[in-house]
């Protein structure tokens, strides 16, 4: 029984473009038994109302390539609009929520070096008015990010015709992004699923040297495309973040098990008092207090320090919600990827 707010095909559409952003329309109508034109018009119905949307983001490797940060940001009481308002137009940020806990706000802010990043933090984000405290906790390795989450609405045939295989990630760093490389992922972030020719128009180059090097980045997992939905569309999310201490020699396998629970959003090695860092999407508050219990069952050598309950996520992958998840305007990322040396 669908108890989400959009419709069976809404919640489909989304679920198959969470496994293959860049899926054609012919691909997908043969998962979801529905005509190309059908679809396409779905989704440009619910793209325009800002429903669901195609996010460019820091990919699995991006740690490889540049610097990934966690801020908790504690601010005067009075002061919380406008810490908000600051927070979420700076580009380097990617994400923002208001918190429950010890602190008002979750930041993921990202930059291509470690000294990109002290600069930001010291430039633009502990001078703005009302903060109190930042705590930075910085990304070490990556075992999950956003877009290996799902609303898991397909069943297995419908999942498998549309699963790619998963390219290996580079070990080495590769070779910067230049200029065409931003311009693409800023024409990308606007439109997700615009044709290779259109975006090849807009970039002033050819459609396969388009795809060549959007294919590359995704490869070498120094970026990302993920489908979201909105609040509105999908329904209820609670996304609460654990800090967890881990015994340093079970990093890896507690990272293992962890990364493959279908409600994990984010997981990653930090620094700071805890050394992991786990999101998880829940539908209700009431999901939180029997998870823990079963963590520790499954993982008695780990330790659940802290938790923050979002109370509202205001910017997401690039894109500012409104209350009810809805992508209200974007703010690019391409400020976060390194250029030429």
């Amino acid at each position: 029984m669908n108890t989400r707010p959009g419709s069976e095909l809404d919640i489909s559409l989304i679920d198959a473009l969470q496994l293959n952003p860049r899926a054609d329309w012919a691909e997908l109508a043969g998962a979801l038994g529905h005509s190309p034109k059908t679809l396409a018009r779905k989704w440009s119905a619910l793209s325009e109302r800002g429903l669901a949307w195609i996010a460019i983001g820091p990919g699995p490797a991006f740690v490889r390539h540049g610097c990934a940060a966690f801020l908790v940001v504690s601010c005067r009481p009075h002061a919380k609009r406008d810490v908000a308002a600051a927070l979420i137009a700076e580009p380097a940020v990617v994400s923002v929520s208001a918190t429950s806990g010890g602190a008002d706000f979750l930041v993921d802010a990202f930059a291509p070096s470690l000294d990109d990043l002290a600069r930001l933090l010291s430039e633009r984000i502990e001078t703005i008015g009302g903060i109190v405290s930042v705590t930075t906790l910085v990304a070490l390795a990556t075992y999950r990010e956003g877009s290996r989450w799902r609303v898991q609405a397909l069943d297995l045939q419908q999942s498998a015709l549309l699963t790619r295989p998963q390219a290996g990630v580079a070990r080495s760093s590769g070779p910067s992004l230049d200029d065409l490389d931003r311009l693409l992922l800023e024409a990308l972030s606007r439109d997700g699923r615009q044709s290779w020719t259109d975006l090849a128009d807009r970039c002033g180059t050819t459609g396969p040297t388009v795809r060549r090097r959007v294919g590359k980045m995704i490869d070498s997992g120094r970026i990302a495309l993920r489908c979201e939905g909105a609040n509105a569309l999908v329904g209820p999310i609670v996304p609460t973040t654990f800090m967890i201490s881990v015994p340093p020699d079970e990093v890896n396998r507690v990272g293992e098990v962890l990364g493959r629970i279908p409600k994990c959003r984010v997981l990653e090695a930090i620094t700071g008092p805890s050394n992991m860092l786990l999101t998880m999407w829940f539908r209700s508050t009431a999901e939180i207090a029997p998870f823990e219990a079963a963590l520790v069952r499954e993982l008695p050598s780990i330790v659940i320090a802290d938790r923050f309950v979002s109370l509202r996520t205001y910017k997401r992958g690039g894109h500012i919600l409104d209350a009810e998840g809805r992508s209200t305007a974007l703010i690019p990322l391409t400020s976060i990827f390194a250029g030429p040396n």
